[in-house]
């Protein structure tokens, strides 16, 4: 009397089981990793949204308060020894390598006026979290306003800082003021959105310095 068959599925003499042919192991892991993956990169993209450290473009902005600190005082000392214009630094009173206490230097840059001349600038976030940039340029005063503002603006008028009197550009169209400062055939300006007592306070720091070594 023949043996009786374990239950299951029917077999033909060839072996094959009639129905269709389980999928290869590996593309059961294939999608059970990504049915894992992908619901956690949505979760870190939730995050990364949430924390406000996400950004689309190329660059970074100066005004980001989430930009790493950098050395001021190093980079203007550096920057003397090179730019062909007397380079100075704030200090002073109330200010550690080249930055008002409190305060924050978040980016460093060189730049060309239209006219050709060179630019160094430091960025600065205030203790209220705005912004305020230092620059210096042996270049005429319009295209430094031009560099600075993103147009030609007329003179608002003049404003004393101990012995020195700024000139006073502004707003630019994104509401942003300059103030220049004439000084030994070089041009010192502060430009940003910063308040009133923030540019006095950067332009008590800066303006009787002596120019940095070269």
């Amino acid at each position: 009397m023949p043996a009786d068959r374990p239950a299951g599925r029917a077999t033909s003499p060839t072996g094959d089981t009639g129905g269709v042919a389980d999928k290869p192991r590996l593309l059961q892991n294939s999608r059970d990793l990504a049915l894992t993956i992908i619901p956690l990169l949505v979760l870190a993209l939730i995050v990364l949204f949430a924390s406000g450290n996400f950004q689309f473009g190329f660059g970074a902005n100066p005004k980001d308060s989430k930009l790493p600190a950098v050395d001021a005082q190093g980079t203007l000392t550096a920057v003397a020894h090179t730019t062909p214009f007397p380079v100075r630094a704030p200090a002073g009173p109330g200010v550690t390598k080249a930055v008002p206490d409190g305060w924050k230097a978040n980016s460093t840059s060189q730049a060309q006026l239209g006219s050709g001349q060179n630019v160094v600038n430091v960025g600065y976030l205030p203790t209220d979290q705005t912004f305020l940039q230092l620059s210096q340029s042996d270049g005429p005063a319009d295209s430094f306003v031009r560099y600075l503002l993103g147009a030609t603006t007329k003179q608002a008028g003049t404003i004393p800082v101990g012995d020195r009197t700024w000139q006073v550009y502004g707003p630019g169209g994104d509401g942003r003021n300059a103030w220049l400062l004439p000084l030994d055939g070089v041009t010192l300006a502060l430009s940003g959105s910063a308040t009133v007592p923030s540019f006095e306070q950067l332009a008590t720091a800066v303006q009787d310095q002596a120019p940095l070594a070269r």
